[in-house]
């Protein structure tokens, strides 16, 4: 008797446009994240705990929401023009994968900048999930970013 052997396939590779997904969700990530808790303040009962959403606590989260919103428009164009919806010029796609690398790496600054300097008064501020996930989506948006430009042809 004669046993059949079937092929074994290796793992497939994620498609050319994951890298652009990662990137519209986390320009997405980091848009929400600017509306949601940065910091609240530490004090003991019998004061209450009051946060501040980044949008109201400080002026970098405004300029992290605008790379936010720049990161997710170019990695969406990217994907587009992965899946054939829209047609980019080579020179303009890669021109738009750097932008999302240069907008991630901005956002990562920003953001860094508020996690390890607070605004005043810093002594009685707590930090909140807001601003972990502000940086979490900056950097895995210039991570994204840098994916878009290596597997650019």
């Amino acid at each position: 008797m004669h046993a059949t052997r079937q092929a074994v396939r290796a793992p497939s590779l994620p498609a050319r446009g994951a890298p652009g997904f990662v990137g519209v969700l986390s320009g997405v990530a980091l848009i929400i994240s600017v509306f949601l808790p940065w910091y609240a303040t530490n004090l003991g009962p019998p004061f209450s705990a009051v946060s501040a959403v980044g949008w109201d606590a400080t002026t970098v989260a405004r300029l992290a929401l605008a790379a936010g919103v720049v990161i997710a428009v170019a990695s969406a164009a990217l994907v587009l023009d992965e899946r054939g919806a829209i047609r980019l010029d080579p020179r303009h796609g890669d021109a738009i994968a750097r932008t999302v690398v240069a907008a991630g790496a901005l956002a990562v600054l920003l953001v860094a900048f508020r996690l390890l300097w607070m605004p005043d008064p810093a002594d009685i501020l707590s930090r909140q999930i807001g601003l972990y996930i502000a940086i979490a989506a900056a950097v895995a948006a210039t991570l994204a970013g840098l994916a878009q430009v290596a597997t650019r042809d």
